[in-house]
């Protein structure tokens, strides 16, 4: 009885998946990233496990021990797919305007905060806390510093080209970071700061992006 009720249970709960995925054979890791990554957004990290992420993908629930050790490394996956995202992202937006370090980083800062405020249970995993640094594996940090890197370069070629000044790279990435990030944890958890539409939430971080270019002190 107690089996028959998990598994109840489990069936009502992949009814949160917006959509089945048959898996295919080769493709497992992705496809638990990929349930999980839809999974999290619905019931967020704390309350997600790893049976619920089988039964979505369509998988036995061993499966997942082939590449996961436990739940936390699948939640490393996870954060590691959304920082290649955040790196991608940042790169296309590079490769947009070459030779426009102005467009690239006001680009660059709008998908940012668009893509952090569509999947914010994401967000919050992979920049909250949840998981303990010591405790993270260094394909996730590399991962993680490759995506920052993507912000420096362009930062660093602006610089070079006289467009923004500021003490040094290091600070004006951790200037442009902290204003485009800032803006995303305004709207994800103060309540304060509710933008009705993705296209207002776009507006907004042109808005943080342009003022910050621009500067506050009156010239």
């Amino acid at each position: 009885m107690l089996d028959l009720a998990v598994d109840a249970d489990m069936m009502k709960n992949s009814r949160h998946c917006r959509r089945e995925r048959p898996y295919h054979h080769g493709d497992l890791y992705s496809s638990l990233v990929k349930a999980a990554e839809e999974l999290l957004e619905i019931k967020g990290a704390n309350a997600l496990s790893l049976r619920e992420v089988c039964q979505c993908a369509g998988v036995s629930h061993a499966a997942p021990y082939r590449h996961f050790r436990d739940k936390a490394a699948l939640m490393e996956a996870v954060a590691k797919a959304g920082f290649d995202q955040l790196g991608a992202m940042t790169r296309d937006a590079r490769t947009k305007h070459p030779g426009d370090p102005v467009m690239q980083i006001l680009d660059a800062g709008r998908a940012y905060v668009a893509w952090a405020t569509e999947n914010p249970e994401r967000t919050r995993l992979m920049f909250g806390g949840m998981m303990k640094s010591e405790d993270i594996d260094e394909d996730l940090h590399r991962t993680a510093e490759a995506a920052y890197d993507e912000i420096y370069r362009i930062i660093d070629d602006g610089r070079s080209a006289g467009v923004f000044g500021g003490r040094d790279t290091d600070s004006v990435v951790l200037s442009a970071w902290s204003a485009v990030h800032g803006l995303t944890m305004l709207i994800l958890g103060s309540g304060k700061l509710t933008p009705d539409s993705p296209g207002d939430v776009r507006d907004l971080a042109d808005v943080v992006g342009e003022t910050m270019l621009s500067g506050i002190r009156s010239r």
